[in-house]
């Protein structure tokens, strides 16, 4: 399941830095890029984990895309936390989201195992 997980995490994490890098490229400011590149890649990673990682046959509930919504924007602050704080110490972006997301991901998964899709542990 972890493997999946990564599998999943991986998808969401091109599609976070892809469009954090293109948003930058344009000539947004790095801090001002990155919010709407989490928010698509949280969507992503919603549907994907649902479907792929955690294997949810149950129909998608507002209750659970509000437990999810949850747990994705705090790991959304943990994770832009340490991209601000890299950035400060003037860490390239795209090393800078990297870094921030493999500190985030082992949180991730339990959290979305335990409070979203409520599997066992």
């Amino acid at each position: 399941m972890f493997l999946r997980f990564l599998l999943v995490g991986g998808s969401g994490f091109v599609i976070d830095v892809g469009l954090t890098y293109l948003l930058i490229s344009l000539g947004v400011a790095p801090w001002l890029a990155r919010p709407p590149a989490i928010a698509s890649a949280a969507v992503f990673t919603w549907l994907a984990n649902r479907q792929f990682t955690y294997q949810v046959r149950s129909q998608k509930s507002t209750q659970e895309a509000a437990r999810y919504a949850l747990v994705a924007t705090l790991m959304a602050a943990l994770n832009y936390a340490v991209y601000l704080v890299l950035l400060g110490l003037s860490v390239a972006p795209v090393l800078a989201v990297t870094l921030a997301t493999a500190i985030q991901t082992v949180a991730s998964f339990f959290a979305y195992r335990r409070f979203v899709f409520h599997l066992p542990r």
